[in-house]
């Protein structure tokens, strides 16, 4: 499969079976999971791949209509990609404030201890 490639399948899980849907050109930053569109929950959510590849099968299209799937991935795919963009677009953006120099408030405040304090040495037993 290519980059661009679109798979459409089942997920075999229970009560929790569903119709999925595979955009290749979708990456999560780990080998170990996999983005695939939940029918069932019309979201696209983050699996861990070996748990949930053994449990994929091709979708059977005489049983499940596959245009119903399509429009709603595609409409989870742009509701997907438009909160991605906002968290690329943050890590973009430098921080334009001045900055704030810490000493001028580590002077204001007294941290400073007396060590050369002395005990007696019943003050120190338990």
């Amino acid at each position: 499969m290519s980059k661009n490639d679109i798979w459409y399948g089942y997920l075999q899980a229970g009560e929790k079976s569903t119709p999925v849907v595979r955009d290749m050109s979708l990456e999560t930053n780990s080998k170990k999971t996999v983005y695939l569109y939940n029918h069932k929950r019309g979201a696209i959510l983050e699996y861990a791949r070996e748990i949930v590849e053994p449990k994929l099968v091709e979708l059977n299209t005489e049983e499940i209509p596959l245009d119903p799937i399509k429009s709603a991935f595609k409409a989870a795919r742009k509701v997907f990609l438009a909160g991605r963009t906002v968290k690329r677009w943050e890590k973009e953006i430098p921080d334009t404030g001045a900055p704030v120099s810490r000493e001028a408030d580590l002077m204001d405040e007294d941290i400073s201890i007396d060590l050369s304090e002395e005990f007696e040495e019943d003050e120190l037993e338990v």
